[in-house]
This record gives C-alpha cells, structure tokens and sequence, in this order.
C-alpha cells in the first residue's frame, strides 16, 4: 500500500469522524443489551496488549485502558 493511500484513508477517516463520536460506544452494545460490565465478555484485560481492527471512535480501546489494558492499538 502506497504512502498516498495511507493518506488519503487517514484524511477520509478523519473527515467523518464527527459522525461516529459517540454512537452507542462500549460499555453498550445497545439501548436494550446488557453492559459491558454485566457481560463481561472482554473479561480481565489488564496488561494485555489489543489491537482493534475497525475500532471506530476508539471507545471500545479508551474503556479497555481504564481497566488497566497498557497497550491500546487502533
């Protein structure tokens, strides 16, 4: 992948980001589920290194790194 592409996605992403700040972020799956915290089902993440794939507005990643994760990746 060229340079050029890196930077146009960078550039696309950050052009829409606006869009995805905010929406039903981790702790919630949705207005109906279960919370992340009665689900458990990232279980214990402390000093664990994550790499989310598609991790959209990094909300997922920053409650990860409340608990104690030290190595978030997006």
């Amino acid at each position: 992948m060229s340079i050029e592409s890196l930077v146009l996605n960078k550039k696309s992403w950050d052009d829409v980001a606006h869009r995805f700040y905010g929406r039903n972020p981790l702790p919630e799956y949705g207005p109906l589920a279960p919370t992340e915290d009665e689900l458990n089902l990232f279980g214990d993440v402390t000093d664990l290194n994550v790499l989310d794939i598609g991790c959209g507005s990094g909300h997922s990643l920053h409650y990860m790194n409340e608990r104690g994760q030290v190595n978030c990746t997006g």
